[in-house]
């Protein structure tokens, strides 16, 4: 996933670039999702939280009738892989009874299926184990194949293979083959050879022929099939080389955008796609494209993403890590609101004032209330699936989190009484420190509560380690910090003698 920043083009001259090389959205019948776009796809990012099939079946058909026509599913290590690739696969992964089910159902909507497999860039779920190391670009960072090395292609044509033999049951008009923040590339041993033998551009070259070769490989599978990828690696080639790989042939990039003012993207940009690419896809969010370790979704800031013009179609991301090391962000139940408003303003059911998309959106979600975009806790009374849990975190979690942070972690007495040196010389007021046993014992309480109501929504949602994740991460931070207070005043109540001052201080810390 990324963020791209650059100078607004308006969005007639978008329109008048863009003419001639995209189709022109047609409405058929009252199909809500025809009025801006063809194809309005909702991205599932499976490698972290991936839910179970009786949630993830509620949420297509929750986006089925808001308009989607299709989802692009990121299974990465959580598809059944066999072979090379078994022993590697995460065991919170799904059956291939599971994602046959999960593929089925969606057909049976008519959603378009589109599978997405990383090939360039995010390949650590392969790369970070000992077996793969050596097909690193750069054995300090799993994440780039070595170009050049073909048994290191090999890698991702095998897994690109079993997803597309599974997929092409259900039908494959469109399949992703990511290339997105391929950080660095055309540094190990036999990259740097090739490179050497070209006559100029040659790391271009190797990017650029590596992904016709993948995308000659997909089609070679499913030979009617069009093969889309990323629009960040592809912006750092040049015309020439597009053109001598024939790679606007080959591929339809994504463009992301990801801003809240909207088409980012300079003049120049849509004149060279539009002169190396016949076809091209806008790319928004709805979560998992604001900050790494969010868990409360910002409406407002996603809600604008869906602003494109004049594309083939829409791919709504909902990244949930932003790589595969990376800590979950927004749970899907959390951001299902910001889903059907960026599917509600791709339906053209946006206006000046909002008011027109909060009442669908409200509408979409069965709210009792009138609701906010402004203020994404107006949603706790909406019934959709997952709404217990959203209320547990975005409310609940919220609102005690605030009261434990004012109630003693601001407390003036445990930051009196109760701070590092205090706990470390064992010099503290006891009078203080019994008055602050039932504050934070209390706080304690109120803590473990949240969590087990949190637990209790996640469980018919996530597999238990998936919960045990989330909780560890997002709880029991403030959880062993209430608990270390305890014991910390348990043991400087014992004290009764305490020794005179000015204490010798021997900071823990280490040059660099």
């Amino acid at each position: 996933m990324g963020l791209i920043s650059a100078s607004p083009i308006n969005i007639v001259q978008l329109e008048g670039l863009l003419a001639s090389i995209v189709e022109t959205p047609k409405i058929v019948g009252q199909t809500t999702q025809i009025a801006h776009y063809n194809n309005v796809i909702v991205h599932f990012d499976l490698k972290g939280a991936p839910p179970k099939v009786a949630y993830l079946k509620q949420v297509l058909e929750l986006i089925k009738h808001n308009g989607a026509t299709g989802i692009l599913i990121e299974w990465e290590d959580t598809f059944p892989f066999t072979g090379i690739f078994e022993d590697i696969r995460s065991s919170n992964g799904y059956t291939m009874a599971e994602v046959k089910e999960i593929l089925s159902y969606a057909q049976k909507l008519e959603l378009d299926i589109i599978p997405l497999v990383q090939t360039f860039g995010h390949l650590e779920w392969i790369l970070k184990v000992a077996k793969f190391r050596k097909y690193r670009q750069n054995d300090m960072y799993p994440q780039v194949i070595c170009l050049a090395d073909e048994e290191a292609v090999g890698l991702v044509t095998e897994a690109i293979r079993q997803v597309c033999d599974v997929h092409k049951q259900f039908g494959v008009k469109y399949f992703h083959i990511g290339a997105d923040e391929a950080f660095e590339y055309g540094n190990c041993e036999k990259d740097i050879v090739f490179i050497s033998q070209q006559k100029r551009n040659g790391k271009e070259r190797l990017g650029v022929q590596h992904l016709a070769k993948i995308a000659k490989y997909v089609r070679s599978l499913l030979p009617n099939t069009r093969v889309l990828a990323w629009y960040d690696m592809l912006k750092t080639f040049s015309l020439d080389v597009i053109t001598e790989h024939k790679l606007g042939d080959l591929i339809e990039p994504v463009v992301w955008d990801y801003s809240e003012t909207v088409q980012q993207q300079d003049e120049w940009t849509w004149r060279t796609l539009a002169s190396s690419f016949k076809n091209i896809w806008g790319s928004s969010a709805f979560k998992g494209a604001n900050n790494p370790s969010s868990q409360f979704i910002d409406i407002q800031h996603y809600k604008f993403g869906g602003l494109f013009e004049n594309f083939r179609g829409l791919i709504i991301t909902g990244w949930q890590r932003y790589d595969h090391f990376a800590v979950l962000c927004e749970l899907l139940p959390v951001a299902i609101p910001s889903a059907i408003a960026c599917l509600q303003i791709a339906a053209g059911n946006d206006s000046a004032d909002d008011r027109m998309l909060e009442k669908k959106v409200a509408e979409a979600l069965q709210c009792r209330e009138v609701v906010s975009l402004n203020e994404s806790d107006k949603f706790a009374g909406c019934v959709f699936p997952g709404s217990e849990l959203f209320e547990a975190i975005h409310v609940t979690l919220k609102r005690y989190t605030n009261t434990v942070k004012e109630n003693v972690f601001e407390d003036y007495q445990v930051r009196g009484w109760l701070g590092r040196l205090n706990v470390k010389h064992n010099y503290s007021q006891l009078w203080y420190l019994n008055g602050l046993t039932s504050v934070i014992q209390s706080n304690l309480f109120m803590v473990r509560n949240v969590e087990q109501l949190i637990r209790t929504a996640m469980e018919p949602i996530y597999q238990e380690n998936t919960i045990d994740e989330w909780i560890y991460e997002y709880t029991d931070p403030i959880t062993e910090k209430l608990e270390k207070y305890m014991h910390d005043i348990e043991r400087l109540k014992q004290i009764r003698e305490f020794p005179k001052r000015s204490f010798q201080i021997l900071r823990d810390l280490r040059a660099i």
